[in-house]
């Protein structure tokens, strides 16, 4: 993939996707695992909250 590690995350119909490169990361998949820590998942988990929020939003001003 373009030498970078593709990190993808999905709830329901959401979903998250982050790139980074392989020269960024030492140890290889095992790095990547590193990276995703307990703090960056809470911040993932908020996000999607954040997502999901904001569409509702969004969605009700349109509605017909």
């Amino acid at each position: 993939m373009n030498q970078k590690f593709i990190i993808k995350f999905e709830q329901g119909t959401l979903e998250q996707i982050y790139k980074i490169a392989e020269a960024d990361v030492t140890d290889g998949v095992d790095g990547i695992f590193q990276i995703i820590d307990e703090e960056f998942s809470r911040t993932v988990a908020q996000r999607f909250s954040d997502m999901r929020k904001s569409f509702i939003e969004t969605y009700k001003r349109h509605e017909y």
